[in-house]
C-alpha cells in the first residue's frame, strides 16, 4: 500500500475534519498525530472503544494505560484512514454519504445517552462514520474488484457458507416448570408425543406442504445468523448449515426440538450474500487493512497532551464503572 507523503498533506487533510467542528463547545486537543488534531471527544470515543475491546477479548480493562495505549492507536488508524483516502482521491458515492446519515442516526438513538455522559456529541459519531466510511472505501479499493490484493469470489462464498445460515424453523419444548417454577423436562410420554407430531410435519413437508401450512398457517419468518451466535443453543447453527436446502429436518437440543428448513442465502437479486458482501471481504482480509492504515498513521510524531488524554480517561472510566454497578 502507498505510504503517505507529508506532514503537510496530513494537516490539510485532517484538519478541517479533526478540528472543523468549531461550533461545538469546549473542545480541547487530546493528542496531535502529525499536525492532525485529534480532541477530547474523538479520543473519548476511541478510549470508550478500547474498553469495549478489552471486555470482548479478555484484556485488563483496570490497566489505563494499555486502554490509553490502544486508544491512541485507534486514533492513528483514524489519521490514517483519512489521510490515505484523500491522498488516493477517493470520493464517497451518494450510498456511502447516506450510511453516513442512517448509521449516526441510529448508532445515538440506541448509544446516544452513554456518549453524551463521556463527552461525546452526535456531531463527533457524525465524524467517526465518515471515517469508517474511508475505510470500507479503502477495503474495497484494495480487497475488491480488481484491487491490489483482490479476494476471490469464490474465497468470498467459501467463508459465507462455513460462517453464515439463513433458515426458517418451527420449535417445540422439551423442558416444562413444576409447581416450583423449577424448569425440569417433560415426560418420556411428552416427548413421544410431541416427537411424533413433528415428525408428521415432515411427513407433510415431503409431500408438498409448506412450513407455514404445517405450522397452523402461521407464518415463519426467514432468520440470517452467523454460526457463532451465541442466541442458540450451542451446535444447533452448526447442525443447521449441514443441512441441504430446503430439506425439513428435525434437530433435538436439550431443550427444544426444532424442525428446520435450511435455505440458500446466495439465491435472488437481494439475498444476504450480496446485500452484506463487504462485511464478508472485510472478515477475510482479518485487520490487514486497519492495521496497515495504523501503522500509517504512527509514522507521524504524536504529540500527546497527559492533562487532557487523564481527564478524558478518568470520565470514561467513572461512566463505564456507574453503568456496570447499574447493572451488578
Amino acid at each position: 500500500m502507498k505510504k503517505l507523503a507529508s506532514a503537510f498533506l496530513i494537516a490539510a487533510v485532517l484538519l478541517p475534519v479533526l478540528t472543523g467542528c468549531s461550533l461545538l463547545p469546549r473542545k480541547r486537543t487530546a493528542l496531535v498525530i502529525g499536525k492532525a488534531e485529534i480532541d477530547n471527544e474523538v479520543f473519548a470515543y476511541y478510549f470508550d472503544a478500547a474498553y469495549t475491546e478489552f471486555e470482548k477479548e479478555g484484556g485488563d480493562v483496570n490497566s489505563k494505560s494499555a486502554l490509553k495505549k490502544r486508544a491512541v492507536e485507534l486514533c492513528c488508524q483514524y489519521v490514517g484512514t483519512t489521510t490515505e483516502f484523500e491522498q488516493i482521491g477517493m470520493t464517497l458515492n451518494a450510498e456511502s454519504r447516506r450510511s453516513i446519515s442512517d448509521n449516526s442516526e441510529e448508532f445515538w438513538r440506541l448509544y446516544g445517552g452513554h456518549y453524551a455522559k463521556e463527552g461525546v456529541s452526535k456531531a463527533t459519531v457524525g465524524k467517526i462514520e465518515t471515517v469508517e466510511q474511508y475505510r470500507i472505501a479503502l477495503l474495497l479499493y484494495y480487497y475488491g474488484e480488481g484491487g491490489e490484493y483482490e479476494i476471490p469470489e469464490k474465497d468470498i462464498e467459501e467463508f459465507f457458507d462455513q460462517n453464515y445460515v439463513e433458515f426458517q424453523a418451527i420449535v417445540g419444548y422439551l423442558t416444562t416448570q413444576n409447581e416450583n417454577g423449577d424448569t425440569v423436562p417433560i415426560s418420556k410420554k411428552e416427548k413421544a408425543e410431541l416427537r411424533a407430531t413433528f415428525e408428521e410435519k415432515v411427513r407433510r413437508m415431503k409431500n408438498g406442504a409448506t412450513l407455514t401450512e404445517v405450522n397452523d398457517d402461521i407464518e415463519v419468518s426467514p432468520i440470517f445468523a452467523s454460526v457463532e451466535n451465541s442466541a442458540y443453543p450451542e451446535g444447533f447453527l452448526e447442525q443447521v448449515s449441514t443441512l441441504s436446502y430446503n430439506e425439513p429436518k428435525l434437530i433435538e437440543t436439550k431443550e427444544y426440538l426444532f424442525l428446520v428448513v435450511r435455505q440458500d442465502a446466495k439465491k435472488g437479486e437481494e439475498n444476504n450474500y450480496t446485500n452484506y458482501r463487504t462485511r464478508y471481504i472485510d472478515a477475510i482480509q482479518d485487520k490487514a487493512l486497519d492495521n496497515s492504515l495504523m501503522k500509517s498513521g504512527q509514522e507521524y510524531p504524536i504529540e500527546y497532551r497527559d492533562r487532557v488524554m487523564d481527564s478524558v480517561m478518568n470520565k470514561v472510566l467513572d461512566v463505564r464503572q456507574a453503568k456496570e454497578q447499574a447493572i451488578g
